[in-house]
């Protein structure tokens, strides 16, 4: 219980220093202006770390970025892995000036955190149903 509320602390301090961080020039929207959110798109591989209750870590854990439209992302773990019963999410996301890819504000889909320079990709998602399975995952784009 006390790793998963440190974790949870954890993510909430990342994604409040990118929204921090965030220009406020969002004028340029066009390739290396910032508008777009095909730069999170596709397959990273990281740890998988479920929340809550007795399930393992999964370490070399795939999760597939797919673009659902101009503003949102649809997170899944890759399928036939033992990991690939966690529930899938798609989160509204916003370009912030080609430095980062976040979660648009407080979704209740989770927490979303990709940077461009790195390609590393940090998620946490929530539960929205009595069937969701959460997780948190820190990745690197492949």
């Amino acid at each position: 219980m006390r790793k998963s509320i440190l974790k949870t602390a954890g993510i909430i301090a990342i994604a409040l220093f990118g929204l921090a961080s965030c220009s406020s020039d969002d004028s340029n929207n066009g390739p290396g202006g910032g508008g777009g959110i095909d730069a999170a798109v596709g397959t990273y591989k990281g740890t998988l770390d479920p929340l809550g209750g007795d399930a393992p870590t999964y370490f070399d854990a795939i999760l597939i970025v797919t673009k659902v439209d101009g503003s949102h992302l649809k997170i899944t773990p890759k399928s036939g892995e033992p990991y690939s019963n966690y529930t899938s999410k798609t989160m509204k996301v916003y370009n912030n000036s080609n430095q980062a890819i976040f979660g648009d504000g407080n979704i209740p889909e989770g927490t979303f955190s990709y940077t461009i320079s790195s390609k590393t990709l940090l998620v946490q998602t929530r539960q929205q149903s009595a069937t969701d399975l959460t997780y948190t995952f820190q990745g690197t784009k492949q």
